[in-house]
Formats: C-alpha cells, sequence, structure tokens
C-alpha cells in the first residue's frame, strides 16, 4: 500500500472506507410537536439520547417476547415506582427481579410517603431528627416503624401451627405474593404482581429491614425461605420461551439475576440496561453488552442498547415512547 501523498489524499481514502448517511439534527421548537415527536428527535441528537432512542425501538421489537424487568431499590424509593407499577398492572412485563429494599420500599408507601428532600443535607442532622437520606429523597423512621409492625403481625400470622420442628418453609417470591395479598392497596406494585400472576423475585430479600425483623422476629424459626428454589423458579421463567427481552434500571444482583437465568436459553434475543456504571473495575454492575455475550447471556446477533445515564430521567422517555404509545 502507498502512503498517502497530500491530507486530501489521505482524506479521499478515509471517506472511500467508510460512509455514514444519517445526519445529526436535533428538536425543531420551531413547529408544534406532540410528545411522540418529540421523542422520535432523540433518534438523530448523538450521544445517549441517540441511545435513547434505539431503546425505545429495542422495546418495540421485545413486546412480543417474555419480558424480564428488574431495578434497584432506589428506583422504586424514587417516582418511578408508579411508572414500574403502570407496566405490571397493565401486563407489559412478564417477570420481575428486584432487591429486598425494593420490596420494603413498595410497601412502606402504601403506609406513609417518601419526601423530596436535599443531596446536601448534613447526615447527622438527618440522623438525630429521625430521617434517613436515599440521595435527595428522605425517609422518616416512623415509616419503618409502621413497616415493622405490618410485618411481625403477618409472619405471626402465617406461622400459626408451625414450629421450629416442622417450619414454614416459603421461596422469597411466594412470601413476596403474600405481601401483595396482604397489602390490598391499589398504588402497590406488589399488590399488582399478585392481582395479575407476575412473579417478583428477590434474591437478596433479606438485605434490609426485612432481614432485620425477620432475624429478630421471636418465630423466627418457624419460618424458612427457600433462595434455592427461587433461583430454580427464575431460570425455568426463560426455560424454552421463543424468545425473551429485559430491561434492567441499576445494576448488581437483579442485573446479574435476569441475565444469568437467561444463560440456560442461550441468551436475551433483547436487552436494554440503564445505568452509570463503567467496566473498567471489572465489575459485573459496569459489565458491558458485550462481555455478557462472553458468558452466552445475551445472543451474539443482537441490537442490546446500554444508556448510561440517570434512570430517572431516562426511563419515563423509555415508557412513553414504547409501552404508554402501544397503551393509547
Amino acid at each position: 500500500m502507498q502512503p498517502p501523498k497530500s491530507v486530501k489524499d489521505l482524506a479521499r481514502k478515509t471517506q472511500q472506507d467508510i460512509t455514514f448517511d444519517v445526519p445529526v439534527s436535533g428538536h425543531n421548537f420551531e413547529s408544534d410537536m406532540d410528545l411522540q415527536e418529540f421523542i422520535k428527535y432523540f433518534s438523530n441528537t448523538g450521544f445517549q439520547a441517540t441511545n435513547i432512542g434505539l431503546a425505545i425501538k429495542e422495546i418495540e421489537k421485545m413486546k412480543n417476547s417474555k419480558i424480564f424487568f428488574g431495578c434497584t431499590s432506589n428506583i422504586i424509593s424514587s417516582g418511578l415506582r408508579d411508572i414500574i407499577k403502570y407496566l405490571i398492572k397493565n401486563k407489559f412485563i412478564h417477570v420481575f427481579c428486584t432487591t429486598g429494599g425494593g420490596i420494603e420500599e413498595d410497601i412502606i408507601k402504601t403506609f406513609n410517603p417518601t419526601f423530596l428532600a436535599s443531596f446536601n443535607i448534613k447526615g447527622s442532622h438527618l440522623r438525630d431528627s429521625g430521617y434517613n437520606r436515599i440521595g435527595n429523597l428522605v425517609i422518616p423512621n416512623e415509616n419503618y416503624e409502621i413497616f415493622e409492625k405490618w410485618l411481625v403481625s403477618l409472619v405471626d400470622e402465617i406461622t400459626e401451627g408451625y414450629s421450629p420442628e416442622n417450619p414454614l418453609i416459603l421461596t422469597p417470591s411466594k412470601l413476596i405474593k403474600i405481601f401483595g395479598e396482604k397489602i390490598n392497596h391499589q398504588n402497590s406494585i406488589l399488590y399488582w404482581a399478585s392481582k395479575n400472576g407476575i412473579n417478583i423475585y428477590c434474591p437478596g430479600i433479606t438485605d434490609g429491614s426485612i432481614g432485620d425483623i425477620l432475624t429478630f422476629h421471636p418465630k423466627r424459626e418457624c419460618l424458612k425461605l427457600d433462595v434455592i428454589e427461587d433461583i430454580y423458579n427464575l431460570n425455568r421463567e426463560a426455560f424454552f420461551q421463543k424468545s425473551t427481552g429485559a430491561i434492567i434500571l441499576g445494576c448488581g444482583i437483579i442485573k446479574h439475576q435476569i441475565l444469568n437465568a437467561n444463560l440456560f436459553r442461550n441468551g436475551l434475543d433483547f436487552c436494554v440496561l440503564v445505568n452509570t456504571a463503567e467496566e473498567y473495575n471489572g465489575s459485573d454492575a459496569g459489565a458491558s453488552i458485550e462481555e455478557a455475550i462472553s458468558w452466552g447471556k445475551v445472543v451474539p446477533d443482537n441490537t442490546a442498547v446500554k444508556i448510561f445515564g440517570d434512570a430517572t430521567i431516562i426511563f419515563p422517555i423509555l415508557v412513553a415512547g414504547s409501552f404508554y404509545k402501544q397503551n393509547k
């Protein structure tokens, strides 16, 4: 190969090697636009906005598949809880995986609200005042006191007639279903999942208030949680499915559990990840789609998308451009 003789020659060779045909463009506020037109502009804006457009297309593709949805507890602490409830109420998603905090936050919000605050409030001042901070949200201690009273009473009820020698054995998903039936509140994610037969899996159910309350409950030895059976159940949710998709907000255990379940069918066909984690430290949290492919958790031939950003901003746009449009 001869080296280029000039900058013009170099540019010409480069242009012949690869071409692009979609010009960058932004929102046209000179003309009227409805919500769907507004959302369409993201596709050609560039950066993470373009990934939002690609993610909406990916969700559209997975609508005839079994959809696994996952999120961390902070998502349910935020106002996104209402959007997740909407998806489950309308049966847009078919399997839900969350953390222990996600379960308790949904229940707690049926009793009392979580409040907006600030990222910058001094921690010691909040501690002295009886508030617990999640980002710029706060939860009063009394909310946990009400939750503890409710859960202690429920455990008393369901373990009636059982003993340490003959304990009640439940999977976490079965216990969560009981929570949904008992809470009987139409603003609750757990309520609608129970009503619509959508299984909620929580492999880390003891990591939080639920674990603390069960640990110190006087009838603790009368209740056993079978986590292994639930892993089997979650994996079977993916077995033999013609196609599967996943929408995962956040990282950690919920991300891995959904991806790992789909390993048993040779990978997800469709996948949308929304988080701010990077892969440079080798964590599963920040792992890319390409890394998931190497494990067999996502099929090699895919259009999966990862969006780097705050789910409280991104997820409402994704739902508005996909499930909400479908429901109108």
